[in-house]
């Protein structure tokens, strides 16, 4: 009997969305359908994401996408805040305000005491009626859910006890110990919510995967799927070279602010007229106001530093190519010694040397310690990371091609689906 290789994927970032969070299935729907998989796509009509990336939909033009209407509540944050910037309410920005007014920290409390798991589990009950549905009349034989948002898995577990479908559970970041709810105030009461939902869905998922190691055994040595890479148009850029470009891409908040490194540029600029003259920071995403505020506050860095906004998929690889150094940041919370991020793999396949700041001792860190390609410091190091810089200014410090290339093929979208479709056939 030919096996059943329909796979319905429920995710709420599918593209036009833009960022981190929809790389992950999309180049996975891609991989497996170039080796026989037909997988099939469930997503909101009309998902409140700011970040788009138009160019991502003709990846996928060939993937049967279906569509059921959200409703999301965060018009009510709206009212309570009196923020006209809705950016600022969705990415989370108004939980790094140093001074919240009283209505920020009832948003914040709503948001997280009230809307557990997360404001789009409104969701939960018509896209479970609606993949049910596919299930039955697709004939579908494996569906996978991928948060956050945690409220996805919810929909796959109405959809496993009702069809009896296989259902992979797929964790990008922590549930229950996820940083996050800590900055959203949650209450005892609703953490024990969380961690009673997200206890049914790795008992009742047919199989659950996430990122790394260190992650993996944090939900209870579930399987292991890494993030990676799809390299699609390598970039030709090259680095300006009456510059000396240090570029950092992605959300800059005060979860991961490089203060000390912001100081360190400063005092740099100020000891080295020839470093001050060559100096650029390019940071392309969405940043906190307080980090744009304290950098406006050094008077020789300030005038060095260009804030880009956000950046398509295709430009985005441009920046990177066009940096002397990459800078990646990882949360200052326990989280961060278990994240590998999608950032890390991009920056790699830039050919440029990488400065982390964040844990030693984590999955990263594994990773970048084993291998010529960069390095990773604590974010108080400040001694280290000046000698890393001043090395790779005086030096022109590249990475190691072999190194680069064995962590690029070992990462492959190419490469993990072969794992992915192991995990996908074991009964």
């Amino acid at each position: 009997m030919k096996p059943n290789r329909k796979i319905l994927i429920i995710t709420y970032y599918w593209p036009p969305s833009g960022g981190v969070g929809v790389q992950r299935w999309m180049n996975f729907a891609l991989q497996l359908k170039k080796i026989g998989w037909e997988p099939l796509v469930l997503t909101p009509e009309n998902p409140q994401f700011e970040i788009k990336d138009e160019g991502l939909l003709e990846r996928v033009k060939e993937i049967p996408v279906f569509k059921v209407p959200i409703w999301e509540p965060f018009n009510l944050f709206h009212k309570l805040t009196g923020n006209k910037d809705r950016k600022n309410i969705q990415q989370g920005l108004v939980l790094e305000k140093t001074n919240k007014s009283f209505k920020d920290k009832i948003a914040v409390w709503v948001r997280g005491n009230l809307f557990v798991p997360d404001p789009r589990f409104f969701w939960v009950r018509p896209a479970a009626s609606k993949a049910i549905k596919l299930v039955k009349n697709e004939e579908v034989g494996t569906i996978v859910t991928t948060g956050p948002p945690h409220s996805i898995h919810l929909i796959g577990r109405r959809v496993k006890k009702s069809t009896g479908v296989k259902w992979l559970a797929d964790f990008r970041d922590p549930w229950s110990k996820w940083d996050v709810l800590q900055k959203l105030n949650v209450s005892q009461v609703a953490l024990s919510i969380h961690k009673k939902m997200e206890r049914s869905v790795l008992q009742e998922s047919d199989v659950a995967t996430t990122v790394s190691g260190r992650l993996a055994k944090s939900f209870g040595n579930i399987d292991v799927l890494h993030n990676g890479l799809t390299i699609t148009n390598k970039s030709t850029a090259q680095p300006n070279e009456s510059h000396f470009t240090m570029g950092y891409f992605g959300m800059l908040n005060e979860l991961r602010n490089p203060r000390q490194l912001w100081q360190l540029l400063d005092q740099m600029c100020r000891e080295s007229q020839v470093f001050a003259n060559k100096l650029r920071v390019r940071i392309g995403g969405i940043v906190s106001e307080s980090i744009k505020a304290e950098i406006g506050e050094l008077q020789e860095l300030k005038s060095k530093v260009e804030f880009l906004g956000y950046l398509s998929h295709e430009a985005v690889q441009d920046e990177y190519s066009k940096c002397n150094i990459l800078l990646l940041l990882q949360n200052k919370t326990s989280n961060s010694e278990w994240i590998l991020p999608v950032k890390f793999f991009e920056y790699l396949a830039a050919e440029r040397i990488i400065l982390c700041l964040g844990e030693r001792k984590s999955d990263l860190g594994d990773l970048i310690n084993d291998k010529h390609v960069g390095v990773i410091l604590s974010y108080t190091e400040v001694n280290e990371i000046r000698g890393f810089i001043e090395d790779t200014f005086e030096n022109e410090r590249m990475p190691d091609k072999e190194d680069v290339d064995i962590l690029l093929k070992k990462f492959s979208h190419e490469s993990l689906v072969n794992k992915l479709e192991e995990i996908l056939n074991n009964e």
